[in-house]
């Protein structure tokens, strides 16, 4: 990688220098490239959302309970590559709101089920409806060849080459 060829200047205390910030080397960092993003993305989302109240992270969650009702948050905790008491505060946020229910395992008193509540339908399908069109405006950035080959280098970098195969065979 390029390292700027310049030294580091001290900054003198109480002189306030308006300038274009430097960025070295970072912009040639994919963890960088990718982390700037999902952040810009991620605002975007929550500005899209804000009637909602979801975050990315909240709806991800939601939309999962919904397709795997009675799923553990174990479970679900393991399906987004996260901690268990990771998972907590948004479970908490959600049964809170009504949006889901927990019950007790009785095959596993430590363990609760997660249910998504009907009475969420119809939040949960505008927030989706507001969701897809937020994701096709995204996705519209890119050509369809860019998007196959966006998902399919993104799998790579996760590890995942079968499912990227997989993507790139179904568009």
């Amino acid at each position: 990688m390029k390292r700027s060829s310049g030294a580091l200047k001290r900054q003198v205390p109480g002189e306030a220098v308006e300038r274009p910030i430097e960025f070295d080397e970072l912009p040639n960092y994919v963890g960088y490239q990718v982390r700037r993003t999902q952040a810009k993305i991620f605002s975007e989302f929550e500005t899209t959302l804000k009637d909602f109240d979801f975050t990315p992270g909240s709806f991800g969650v939601l939309t999962l309970i919904r397709a795997n009702p009675g799923i553990t948050q174990v479970t679900l905790a393991a399906a987004f590559g996260v901690d268990k008491s990771t998972m907590s505060p948004v479970i908490f946020r959600l049964e809170k709101r009504g949006l889901i229910r927990r019950e007790v395992l009785p095959s596993d008193r430590r363990c609760h089920a997660l249910f998504f509540e009907e009475t969420a339908e119809a939040i949960f399908v505008k927030a989706r409806e507001k969701i897809r069109t937020f994701e096709d405006s995204v996705a519209a950035r890119l050509s369809k060849v860019e998007q196959r080959e966006l998902n399919r280098l993104l799998s790579k970098l996760r590890g995942q080459e079968a499912l990227a195969t997989a993507v790139r065979t179904a568009g």
